[in-house]
């Protein structure tokens, strides 16, 4: 089986269902840079069946090439996803399965002397894991990196840190595949990656597409000019429907439900609720309400033990129908359950916002655009292919079909967008992020002069596109200096050197703005530090990006305010808020004493504290008047900022003492107010409620999960699929397995040092 052995085909069958290997996956299996290990770009339609190739490879790394591989994905659930997918094959293969995702992930990794690691990572965490293997001297350990999501080298912010990546991964021996979808400059990204393009427009499954003005149906045909071809008429079953659904969102939907599934694309998020309530109202037979009335009933329990007995009303009434909303307004752990829900065939439509279509493996047999904008803007031509990539999924039927509706005034830049040619990615490596780039290669010893950091730079996707940019990245490259220098990164001497700050900058992966902005604020704080409790902590790991989405409700800041006790007052007085301060702002007034975002910054660090002694998310988001997305995410962003503070503080003999105040706190902020729970949710599919379910019924750790069967879980949790029940399982099993054996290793090393002394 491609040089593993045949049981591993066998693995492939039983946990994943798959019998055969399509054409294109065997063709580029047999490409001469896949049998030399060389560099390989490929490139399929969403739902082609890309990640299968990358999983062999993988494994053939590990098992035949003896070598550590790093995957690279773009977000933490789908980090998550696959940990829960590849866990099986690690417990019967023998290798490790290591979570580089938010907080958790251990710079350097730990050595290991007789299993194989593969690193599951989201881009950040994997450029802070390659920037702790160079600085170890232990790449070698590594043979492969998997990037899914190539494309994403064009995104602002995440770009440039693939792109930061990538251009250190090419001085190194190391094999990279990158996974793309279709994008019109593919040839730059070869030319980067020194990589061979393996392109296909294969499907597995048929998808027709159509395009719905008002009640008119078109049929997309690409040879056409306009590619559109006169369909049908679609009829309301009454006026009535009509005036409540003008689009006939709800028909569409029905004519899919409920033994088939459906996503709805939305341009808001709160599109995606009105219009999960109005899909509702078309859907009255009771077919619809009795279809899986248990597993729906079972669902909503799940939910309200996540949200410690509350629920989104709106959740709660279209649940019946088995429809559902998704977007980034749920918490994690809600939009974790509805995603099994909708895999499980509990809920067959979901109304969701275009970040799904990135996300998690959700198919569907039929895709419907609510409209061609994302917010306000025009859709592009990649984000609708992905979206509609979503439509035919193979298992789910014979073929899938995708409906994009739009207004008659919209019609012509609709017939546009399906004859334009695909987007572009352009570098993303200029400004700020060349800065860090160019610190983090002296930082790490990689380059110590004009003429080493040229090195690298030439080897860039900015230099590749040089010429569309217009400039000249010698020239780029002499002005980072001369500005790094006047900022004070760097030391005068025969070579570049970092100041400290530079380095521990660096190590944090912060821009040097911020991380002046934090080594002066930490200072400060060492002088007049408040530990009667911990908000004043929690006040300096509180996220500063965060801290600039939110601008607070006075009204809710004074109400907070004026409920403190004397410990939390104090810490307010310490940062420069006080009664004054806070009534200025009340009646409009400016205030000179304490800047915006210090005062931004407090007013999230309040929403974090009352999460920290216990408060659910629920009560915290009526307090504060937030949507509890936000503070879940607030939450996750203070967790991973925290870990990097850490890592900052690490280099910085005067902040010493902050490695250790703030130790505990990325494990405690991922799971606050449950200490008790903290080594059950460490699994990828578990979050609070779960967790405590799981607690409840005397599953009290990872080895006692570890020992049980997945039936018994299914049969204590409520609405936990089979299939997850067995991931939960496999990963528990090689959680305990990993710590065990990592625990005979430090053993082995410890007796071996006695011995040698």
């Amino acid at each position: 089986f491609f040089g593993l052995p045949t049981f591993v085909k066998e693995m492939f069958k039983r946990h994943r269902g798959i019998d055969e290997l399509y054409d294109w996956q065997i063709e580029c299996l047999k490409l001469e840079s896949v049998i030399k290990k060389q560099n390989l770009i490929y490139s399929l339609p969403t739902s082609g069946g890309k990640t299968l190739v990358a999983e062999i490879l993988m494994l053939k790394e590990m098992l035949l090439f003896k070598k550590n591989v790093i995957f690279v994905l773009p977000f933490v659930a789908l980090v998550q996803e696959k940990i829960n997918l590849l866990s099986s094959f690690g417990l019967e293969l023998g290798f490790f399965i290591e979570e580089y995702s938010g907080s958790k992930g251990v710079y350097p990794p730990p050595k290991r002397k007789k299993k194989h690691s593969i690193y599951v990572c989201t881009i950040e965490k994997a450029l802070g894991l390659v920037n702790s293997l160079i600085e170890e001297n232990r790449f070698n350990d590594v043979g492969l990196i998997v990037v899914d999501e190539l494309h994403l080298i064009g995104e602002s912010n995440r770009g440039a840190l693939l792109e930061n990546l990538l251009t250190k991964l090419l001085h190194l021996s190391v094999q990279i595949i990158g996974m793309s979808a279709t994008i019109g400059n593919m040839k730059d990204l070869a030319k980067f990656l020194c990589a061979e393009i393996y392109c296909q427009d294969f499907r597995p499954i048929q998808l027709t597409e159509y395009i719905k003005v008002e009640d008119e149906v078109y049929l997309v045909k690409a040879e056409l000019d306009p590619p559109l071809e006169f369909y049908k008429t679609i009829q309301p079953e009454n006026p009535t429907e009509q005036r409540r659904d003008p689009d006939n969102i709800g028909l569409l939907v029905k004519e899919i439900l409920p033994k088939s599934s459906c996503l709805v694309f939305c341009p808001s998020k709160s599109n995606c609720e009105n219009v999960a309530l109005m899909i509702c109202d078309t859907l009255k037979e009771r077919i619809f309400i009795n279809s899986k009335r248990k597993e729906k009933e079972d669902l909503l329990t799940a939910l309200l033990a996540e949200g410690n007995g509350h629920v989104c009303p709106v959740l709660r009434k279209t649940l019946r129908y088995g429809v559902a909303y998704h977007h980034s307004g749920l918490t994690a752990a809600e939009r974790k359950l509805l995603e099994e829900a909708y895999v499980q065939g509990t809920v067959g439509c979901i109304c969701c916002t275009s970040t799904l279509a990135a996300g998690v493996n959700l198919p569907a047999q039929r895709v419907i655009l609510r409209s061609p904008y994302i917010g306000t803007q025009f859709i592009n031509l990649s984000r609708y292919r992905q979206m509609i990539g979503r439509a035919g999924r193979a298992g789910l039927g014979e073929k899938g079909d995708s409906f994009l509706l739009c207004k008659p005034v919209d019609t012509a830049r609709v017939g546009n967008l399906l004859t334009s040619p695909m987007d572009i990615c352009k570098s993303q490596l200029h400004g700020e992020e060349l800065n860090n780039f160019i610190l983090s290669l002296i930082s790490l010893g990689l380059a110590n002069d004009k003429s080493s950091i040229m090195k690298f730079i030439k080897t860039t996707l900015l230099n590749v596109q040089a010429k569309y940019f217009d400039i000249d990245v010698e020239n780029e490259v002499e002005n980072v200096l001369l500005e790094l220098e006047a900022s004070g990164a760097l030391q005068k001497s025969d070579s570049i050197k970092l100041t400290s700050v530079a380095k521990a900058a660096v190590k944090g992966n912060f821009s040097y703005a911020l991380a002046k902005q934090v080594y002066q604020d930490l200072s400060l704080a060492q002088k007049y530090l408040v530990l009667e409790g911990d908000l004043h902590l929690i006040f300096l790991v509180t996220p500063y990006k965060m801290a600039e989405q939110y601008v607070p409700k006075y009204d809710v800041l004074f109400s907070v305010y004026t409920s403190l006790g004397p410990k939390e007052l104090n810490v307010a007085k310490a940062i420069g808020i006080d009664e004054l301060c806070i009534h200025k702002i009340l009646t409009g007034r400016h205030v000179n004493s304490v800047p915006q975002n210090i005062l931004q910054r407090f007013f999230l660090s309040l929403v974090l504290y009352d999460l920290w002694r216990g408060n659910n998310v629920w009560d915290v988001s009526s307090k504060y008047q937030l949507p509890r997305g936000d503070i879940n995410n607030l939450l996750a962003a203070t967790s991973s900022f925290s870990a990097a503070i850490i890592r900052f503080c690490e280099v910085l003999e005067e902040l010493w003492c902050f490695t250790k105040l703030f130790s505990l706190f990325p494990e405690k902020l991922d799971h606050c107010g449950a200490a008790e729970l903290i080594e059950l949710l460490e699994l990828p599919a578990v979050k609070l409620g779960r967790a405590r379910q799981l607690y409840n019924a005397g599953y009290k750790d990872l080895a006692s999960i570890a020992k049980s069967e997945p039936h018994e879980l299914v049969l204590t949790i409520h609405h936990l699929p089979l299939k997850q029940a067995k991931q939960i399982v496999s990963v528990a099993k090689l959680l305990v397995l990993t710590k065990v054996e990592s625990l005979q290793e430090e053993a082995e090393m410890l007796l071996q040092e006695a011995v040698r002394n």
